[in-house]
């Protein structure tokens, strides 16, 4: 009974073992790695937005385009379509020298003769500006008082053009010949009785002074219509580097009477002296900018003289004759100087022809 139990548990034991190794040889199914798909919408997201500003942006820089086409399109249109204004036009060398032929041979040519002197004056007014308003009186702008002899023009070339907003400068070199008279002492052999003697006489010959110097012709134009706008002077024939500057001057001012006008005016007999008869390297101590006639013209006289009172010290303005030193022509001209003061010595900081 007892050897029934045991056979019947060894055989209970021995089914549970072959199960659990039967078991044991069972594998398992591997777990199957399953991926999970990356999020894209925010990619998307940002692709479809970038692409929608980059077309705003093109649009936007499309229609400024367009626009600005159109204004500059529609500004031609209106300059083609606006009247034109002949004030604006650019003055015509070639036109301006045709009209200042006659102007040079009357200004240059002078006759030692009372109805040629009057004749010319009344044809060089013909070629001038009428002013309304002027600092100083025009009557007397071509008169030729105390000439002792007659100017012949030989030949002139247009030298230089300086255009300005209001005028422009024709500068022609000219080359003249000074006719005039010179008193001399000769000797001549005379009958004395049977002899002869010598004797001294005086006579008078005509000598004659070949030159060449720059005119200088302020011109104003309308179109092709041409004036002179001041009277022409003359300056010693530059290498085409220099400068002439212009300046506006105000129409109504007090003239300044103060103690230092005696001083003033003293300076400015001494400055225009200098200014005819000294070399131009000589002007730097008395003028920023310095320029002189260098003995081509005699100093005469100031005619009139008008002084006022600046922030920085003086503005002059005054006319000046001078003369051929030949034959004692004289030669007007109207200077403005801007003047400035330094323990009671005057210095030109500024001169301008007018």
């Amino acid at each position: 009974m007892l050897n029934r139990e045991t056979d019947s548990e060894k055989k209970e034991e021995s089914f549970w073992r072959s199960a659990i190794q039967k078991l044991k040889r069972v594998k398992r199914p591997e777990k199957a790695s399953r991926k999970v798909p990356r999020d894209r919408t925010k990619m998307v997201a940002v692709t479809l937005w970038s692409s929608l500003s980059a077309l705003l942006l093109f649009s936007l820089l499309s229609v400024l385009l367009s626009v600005n086409t159109r204004s500059a399109v529609n500004d031609i249109k209106n300059n083609s379509n606006k009247p034109f204004d002949e004030a604006e036009q650019k003055i015509s060398v070639t036109a301006a020298e045709n009209f200042l032929a006659g102007f040079i041979a009357e200004y240059v040519n002078v006759k030692n003769d009372d109805d040629s002197i009057d004749k010319r004056k009344k044809n060089l007014e013909s070629y001038m500006v009428k002013h309304t308003e002027s600092d100083f009186d025009d009557e007397d702008r071509f008169e030729l008082d105390g000439l002792k002899g007659d100017r012949q023009l030989n030949e002139y070339s247009l030298y230089n053009v300086k255009e300005g907003d209001k005028e422009s400068l024709f500068q022609f070199k000219v080359s003249y010949t000074n006719l005039f008279p010179v008193e001399k002492e000769v000797e001549k052999t005379v009958k004395d009785g049977k002899k002869k003697k010598k004797v001294k006489e005086k006579v008078t010959e005509n000598e004659k002074a070949e030159k060449q110097m720059l005119l200088n012709i302020p011109v104003t134009n309308k179109g092709d219509s041409f004036a002179v706008s001041a009277v022409p002077y003359f300056t010693e024939i530059y290498d085409l580097k220099g400068d002439i500057a212009s300046t506006s001057k105000e129409k109504t001012r007090d003239e300044y009477t103060g103690e230092k006008k005696d001083a003033i005016e003293t300076f400015l007999h001494t400055f225009f002296e200098k200014y005819a008869s000294e070399k131009k390297e000589e002007m730097v101590y008395m003028m920023k900018k310095p320029e002189a006639l260098q003995g081509s013209l005699l100093f005469s006289e100031i005619k009139s003289v008008k002084i006022f009172e600046t922030k920085k010290g003086f503005e002059v303005i005054c006319a000046v004759q001078f003369k051929e030193k030949e034959n004692e022509i004289p030669v007007n001209e109207k200077f403005t100087l801007e003047i400035t003061e330094n323990s009671g010595q005057y210095y030109v900081n500024q001169l301008n022809h007018q």
